[in-house]
Formats: structure tokens, sequence, C-alpha cells
């Protein structure tokens, strides 16, 4: 049925930035890096890893040397669900692969369902820019 009078959506603007807890341990996180969440809520560089979740993108460096606890360093990323758009290294594809989810395969690339063993889902193929770049829309 047609709308007969316009009607306001509700709506909300998406946070596109969030500061998160990283993981204890060392790390060094490098800008751009895929994040997961690990299985007690902090973050850690992605990995194709049972039981672990799609973070986001880190928008800054963070080097944590030395151990320290978790929740101790927080890290600005562009979150998980954001909508955002954004360029990243894949595995080989083509124009046939837009629409496709892609899957964690390390802290610097993504890769299709079949290349991967846990799928963390990260996103979606929005344009293909190479046989190895794409534009996902995380």
């Amino acid at each position: 049925m047609a709308l007969s009078a316009n009607q306001a959506p509700k709506y909300e603007e998406q946070r596109t930035r969030q500061k998160v807890p990283v993981a204890a341990g060392a790390i060094h996180v490098y800008q751009g890096a895929l994040l997961n969440w690990n299985s007690s809520g902090y973050v850690k560089l992605g990995a194709d890893t049972a039981g672990e979740k799609f973070c986001g993108l880190a928008l800054e460096e963070l080097n944590q040397a030395t151990g320290g606890a978790d929740g101790d360093k927080y890290i600005t990323v562009i979150p998980a669900g954001s909508g955002t758009i954004v360029t990243m290294k894949t595995g080989t594809i083509s124009a046939a692969n837009i629409g496709d989810k892609v899957y964690v395969n390390g802290d610097d690339a993504v890769a299709l369902v079949g290349t991967t063993t846990n799928d963390v889902e990260v996103g979606v193929i929005r344009r293909v820019i190479s046989t190895t770049s794409a534009e996902v829309q995380i």
C-alpha cells in the first residue's frame, strides 16, 4: 500500500567512531588494522579465530609493549555495523563478488568464505577495485 501523505521517518545517525578496550599482552596495532573482540570482551588484532567477532578498523596506532591488564588502554575504531565503506586488501576477487560477504583473514586483509576457517564476518563487498582489493561496507 502506498503512503497517502509524507511521514517523517524516525532515525538515528550511526556512530562511526568508538573507543574500545584493548586486551592484555604485548600488542602493536597499526592504523588501519582489523580488530576482533576476544571471548572476554577486549579487542586484539584480527585473526581467523573461533569464538571471536569483528570489532572494527583501527583509526590510530597503539604500541602496548608490555602486558598490562585487560582494558588498561583504549583504541579508536570505525566499529563493525557502522555502514562505513572502507578499502581493504582481499584474496583474489572479481566483479562477480560484489555483494559477497568477506571475513577476517589476519589483521591486514579479508577473504571470501571458502578461504577462511572460522568465518569472522567483516562486511560486504560493494565495489571491486582490483583483483586483490575492494571497497567493503562494514
